[in-house]
């Protein structure tokens, strides 16, 4: 997350309903309100704390696709640029898209958009949040139209009726839009539902996958050689990031890694690393097809020349490495010998 959401403040709310789509398009249509709706100074400091606690939690970072069919993102380059198409009219024509994403498996519930400012630079917030079966959110008639009750839908949500999901913050700096999108509904092994980022948002990841896995990669390699100073602690960070791309889970968290296998005398350190290489320190889809064939095994090599080969389970237990006398490494090997070969 690249801006300080503790300077996020929330401008003006609107919010319209969108039910779930079935294939015969017999189960209603969005009702979307005609008016923004008015907002109490506790109200803002309610959305401005889910927002930012939802995206300071797993918030990943994505730009408009300019080969999207979706209307979003020219929608979003509008209500940050030029406003030429007005706020409400905005807002309505991304709860119509949203209903058409909205297919099968994907349940209705509530859009809400708003306009905000982050670190004084213009920009719009995006909601997608499901209500249990049977709440309603109450529709009110003002003077200008009709819009839904946010004081009602804060009611909702803090009783946890309502839940924000799906988060989307879009903010232009100069000519340029930076977007940061987190889903809470995710399912297992991804980051954000394909429907929510490219068929509504018209988004993709800064980053393909593969890249980002293997800066990871390579980040955390450089780091264990140039920071850590013990032999044997060099050998189990090794054998903990194989272990960790080679595992099952579909996305990679530094900050877990870190939290999770380093001693805490590096954990910082290696934040460090991970901030300089601006990888997301909270996580990422992984996709090992750039590092497949160095997850394989371990190579561990001298400045003589002499190289030793294993497979990573096998440290600590056939391979034994110890810190040796004059800053030198005492590599043993417990195995039957099998072949001796030359090798170029």
């Amino acid at each position: 997350m690249g801006r300080d959401l503790g300077r996020l403040r929330i401008d003006t709310v609107i919010v319209h309903e969108v039910p779930h789509r079935l294939a015969s398009g017999t189960d209603g249509e969005p009702v979307l309100s005609e008016i923004q709706s008015p907002l109490t100074q506790g109200v803002r400091n309610f959305f401005r704390e889910r927002i930012a606690r939802s995206l300071g939690t797993s918030a990943y970072d994505v730009q408009l696709d300019p080969m999207t069919a979706s209307p979003v993102p020219a929608l979003i380059s509008d209500a940050v640029g030029a406003k030429s198409s007005g706020f409400v009219s905005v807002s309505q024509e991304m709860a119509r898209h949203l209903y058409l994403c909205q297919k099968g498996p994907n349940p209705g519930g509530l859009l809400t958009v708003c306009e905000v400012t982050v670190e004084n630079l213009p920009g719009i917030v995006i909601l997608k949040l499901e209500k249990e079966e049977g709440a309603r959110v109450r529709m009110e008639s003002l003077s200008g139209g009709h819009t839904f009750s946010v004081e009602h839908l804060q009611d909702l949500m803090l009783t946890e009726r309502t839940k924000v999901y799906k988060v989307g913050l879009f903010v232009r700096d100069g000519d340029s839009i930076e977007g940061y999108v987190c889903d809470n509904q995710k399912g297992y092994g991804a980051t954000i539902a394909h429907f929510f980022l490219d068929q509504f948002l018209g988004c993709r990841l800064l980053e393909a996958p593969e890249i980002t896995t293997k800066r990871f990669f390579d980040t955390t390699e450089n780091f264990i050689n140039d920071e850590v100073s013990d032999p044997e602690m060099k050998a189990r960070y090794q054998v903990a990031l194989l272990a960790e791309l080679n595992s099952t889970r579909g996305t990679v968290s530094p900050e877990s890694f870190a939290n999770d296998n380093l001693e805490l005398e590096h954990r910082q350190p290696f934040m460090n690393w991970v901030g300089e290489a601006q990888l997301q320190s909270r996580g990422f889809d992984k996709d090992k097809k750039l590092i497949s064939a160095h997850l394989k095994k371990i190579q561990i090599l001298f400045e003589s020349g002499v190289a030793v080969v294993t497979p990573p389970q096998r440290i600590g237990e056939q391979v034994k490495i110890t810190d040796a006398a004059n800053g030198q490494t005492k590599v043993e090997v417990t195995d039957q010998l099998t072949r001796v070969h030359g090798r170029q």
